[in-house]
Order: C-alpha cells, then structure tokens, then sequence
C-alpha cells in the first residue's frame, strides 16, 4: 500500500515539475500503475494437510510466511488406512507382500470469478509409491505435484493414495 501511495506522489510531482516544459498539446496523461494483489490466485498450492502454501512471489523481505487453512477453497474427506496381503505365484514360488495404504481426496473449490490451478504437493515418504488416478503431473524429489484446473465456482475432487509392500518370505508350491 505504501509502495503505490509513493508512486502516485511520484507522478504528482513528475507532472507538476514537467508541466512548465512541455506544452499541454503534446503531453499525454499516464495512467497510474496497475495495484498488484498479495496473492496470484490463478496458481494455489495446497500441501498434504490442505494447507494453502504462501506465495513465494510476494513473501515479506525479512518474514518468513507461514501456511494457512481455508475450508472455502481446501478440505480433506475420506481419509483411510488399510493393510492386506498380497500374493503372486513366480515359477514354483509362492510370493507375499505386506501392503499398506494411506488415502484421501481433497476437495478444491474455486471461490473467484477465473480459472484456477490448485497445485497439490504430496510428500510421498521414503519406500512408498503413488496409487492415484491421475498420477502426479511431476516428482521433485520426494514431493509429488497434481495439478488441478478449476472452473470458477466448481468444486473438483482429487483422490491421493500412496502404498508401501514390504516382501513376506516365499514359500515353494
């Protein structure tokens, strides 16, 4: 806010100085710059926990900004765990897997009058893999991105699960 105030002092004071100098035929009026917002909301990024992270674009020199939850764009349902066996049979071997899944949906809604893009940042833990459908647009690391496109005052639904099988012994048939 203070920024576009001294702006604005700025062109005063350029238009009052530069008046005596250039005749008024010639001298085409400028409008005042455009007023930037906090936060790009064609682009939002939610964390795992539905989080909305702070733009790094317009982050505070000197602070550090911190996430926030807002229920009206981000929402968590159908959060499970499970666990099962699976089995396979490999030649003349009976192969086993100890398996578990973590699994939820996010719900995304957008709240204004254009298009959104909700990018979804899943950290996915060390020896677990993706099991969604989409999968991840992108791996950095051990962050999964999903990007959403959101239509204004549609509500999407984006199912996250990630599974980890850890071998059992095998036994011979």
């Amino acid at each position: 806010m203070l920024a576009m105030v001294t702006q604005r002092v700025n062109w005063a004071l350029l238009a009052l100085f530069a008046a005596p100098w250039f005749p008024a035929s010639t001298q085409t009026p400028q409008p005042p710059p455009q007023r930037q917002q906090y936060y790009s909301f064609n682009e939002i990024h939610v964390d795992q926990d539905c989080r909305i992270l702070p733009d790094p674009a317009h982050a505070l020199s000197g602070k550090r900004a911190k996430p926030y939850t807002d229920s009206a764009l981000c929402q968590l349902e159908g959060i499970f765990e499970s666990q099962h066996v699976e089995e396979s049979i490999q030649g003349d071997q009976l192969l086993r897997w100890h398996v578990e899944v973590h699994e939820h949906t996010f719900v995304l809604q957008d709240i204004s009058d254009a298009p959104v893009t909700f990018v979804v940042e899943q950290i996915v833990p060390k020896n677990w893999t993706v099991d969604s459908d989409p999968q991840p647009k992108q791996m950095i690391g051990q962050t999964a991105f999903f990007p959403v496109i959101v239509q204004p005052g549609q509500v999407v639904h984006l199912h996250v699960g990630m599974r980890r099988a850890s071998p059992v012994h095998a036994k011979p048939i």
